[in-house]
């Protein structure tokens, strides 16, 4: 939380004429003493998980920013995937241990790799799917057995499971100026697929290769697995730069730098997304740059939800390390940092979405109605050495542009503030779950900042009020019904905690609304925050 946004919380709760400290004290009294939690403890159904990534480029280069998130010396990165990175003494393996079970491992690029081996060099080294015995010496055996001991020793560690980066391209492909055609790429996939599938693993990231933004290859290896592994989630993705509209060393597209995903290359980058995610399982939105990975990956989800038209479900859609866009909007996650690399502590985020999501699971693109807000709100960044992998755009202002409101299976939120407006995104799961969250904006003078503001949601009234997911920083929040309703209690809990508290006389009942102070819910949704996490709150609301 910046300063700014600590000073205008303690201003508003003077202007609302709530005593913090009393305030404090009751929810603080009302936790010691409460034995009352409201969070499932079984494991989620949503397809999410960690990636070994970021912490392959962290172990590969502590010191160098770019090595460290991976714009340069890919196959130094991919070295130093190995056993003992992921499961000896301070192991990526250690980490999240209240939601490992609702988590794969993916372990990214170099799994399938030898040692030494310099595929920038020889690209064709890249997609053998064969696990590397010399990276993870208790793996032993023929493929099949060694996937599969690496997915036990993954559920051991109390994972939901192994999960792997794949090449979009067959082992050897361009060797000696030989390339296999897709018909013979498409046999090669199915192969593996089944040997995946006999090894009990469940989840394919497909990345980058030969046929990266080639649709027909990607439906090729869906189908293949749907086919040949039934169980086994195939991760596609379009391969975009880091941000929307903006050119980068590998995305050859046209830009018009209006920071719009749907205006990428005049519309052809969404459209190609659009296709692959309506056959995909799982459509990843990619790799963002950290600091504006807000607006950028909010955009991307909203033009995906928005002009998706295809008759088929589609997907879900991985908003890769953004928990609360995810949790917001029914998305899958694809978790980057992780506590041993990370200086900025910011993990009971992650705790908090994948927890709510026990809740209010994930649910396909094309479900429900989707609204999106026609005002947009630009963020633009001056990127200095050192805060950002995309060293291309260090040095200059960045501009990234996303809808201000984004509700799904419900009206848009009802926003107000005399500041500038932050990012409101609200959904109503099919499990009836009611999500809604409030995401900082970005500039060069305040950094990452929150602008406070009044939102109100409508529910729709049902014989038993769901539960609601609140992400973010508050004004206050009300909560609207088509009619008046008889509320005996209100039990609030940090998602990152196993207590809940009766918040009933803390808030104000009339008829069809329930109104929330903004600071009961901050000191609610970080009651159970760990030492010197500067996550924003979550928490989760029950009615009786």
């Amino acid at each position: 939380m910046t300063k700014q946004t600590g000073i205008l919380i303690m201003i508003i709760s003077v202007l609302i004429g709530c005593n913090q400290i009393d305030l404090n004290k009751a929810v603080q009294g009302r936790i010691k003493s409460s034995t009352l939690n409201l969070i499932p403890n079984t494991a989620g159904t949503t397809p999410s998980y960690w990636c070994t990534w970021s912490l392959q480029g962290y172990a590969a280069s502590r010191d160098k920013n770019a090595n460290a998130f991976g714009i340069s010396g890919h196959s130094l990165i991919s070295e130093k995937l190995t056993e003992g990175l992921i499961f000896g003494k301070n192991g990526g393996a250690l980490g999240y241990d209240k939601i490992r079970a609702d988590l794969y491992i993916v372990y990214d690029l170099g799994w399938d790799i030898e040692p030494g081996v310099n595929f920038e060099k020889e690209p064709w080294q890249k997609g053998r799917l064969i696990l590397s015995e010399q990276k993870f010496p208790e793996c032993t055996g023929m493929p099949v057995e060694r996937l599969r001991k690496l997915n036990e020793m993954t559920l051991q560690s109390g994972w939901k499971g192994a999960g792997f980066w794949v090449a979009a391209e067959p082992f050897e492909y361009g060797k000696n100026g030989n390339k296999q055609s897709l018909q013979e790429t498409k046999k090669y996939f199915e192969q593996r697929a089944e040997w995946f599938s006999e090894a009990g693993i469940e989840y394919w990231k497909v990345d980058y290769g030969a046929f990266k933004g080639n649709v027909e290859f990607r439906r090729d290896i869906a189908f293949a697995a749907r086919q040949y592994a039934p169980g086994l989630y195939v991760e596609n993705c379009n391969v975009d730069g880091p941000l929307n509209d903006e050119s980068c060393p590998w995305c050859g597209a046209k830009v018009n730098h209006t920071g719009r995903f749907k205006n990428w290359d005049d519309g052809r980058i969404l459209k190609n997304a659009l296709e692959i995610l309506s056959f995909s399982p799982v459509y990843r939105t990619y790799d963002v740059s950290p600091l504006m990975s807000v607006p950028t990956t909010l955009d991307r989800v909203a033009s995906l939800l928005e002009y998706y038209d295809y008759p088929a479900s589609g997907g879900l859609i991985n908003c890769e390390d953004e928990p609360y866009i995810g949790a917001a909007l029914g998305c899958s996650l694809g978790i980057m940092r992780h506590p041993e690399f990370s200086e900025k502590k910011n993990f009971d985020e992650v705790i908090r979405a994948v927890r709510w999501q026990r809740i209010a699971p994930a649910f396909p693109v094309k479900t429900g109605e989707t609204n999106v807000d026609t005002t947009i709100l630009t963020d633009n960044y001056f990127f200095k050495e050192g805060e950002t992998w995309a060293t291309w755009i260090i040095g200059q202002v960045s501009k990234q542009c996303a809808p201000a409101r984004v509700a799904r299976g419900m009206a848009l939120p009802e926003v107000v503030s005399d500041q500038e407006m932050p990012y409101v995104i609200c959904s109503e799961n099919p499990s009836g779950a009611i999500t809604i969250a409030t995401l900082p904006r970005l500039s060069s003078e305040q950094g990452q900042n929150y602008s406070l503001a009044d939102v109100a949601i409508n529910i729709k009234n049902s014989r038993k009020l769901p539960p609601v997911g609140v992400f973010g920083i508050y004004k206050s929040l009300a909560i609207t019904f088509d009619s008046n309703i008889a509320i005996n209690k209100v039990f609030a809990q940090d998602l990152a905690g196993d207590k809940a508290i009766d918040i009933t006389d803390l808030i104000k009942t009339d008829g069809a609304k329930i109104k929330i102070n903004g600071e009961l819910l901050r000191l609610v949704g970080l009651s159970s925050a760990s030492k010197n996490d500067v996550s924003e709150p979550g928490l989760l609301l029950v009615f009786e």
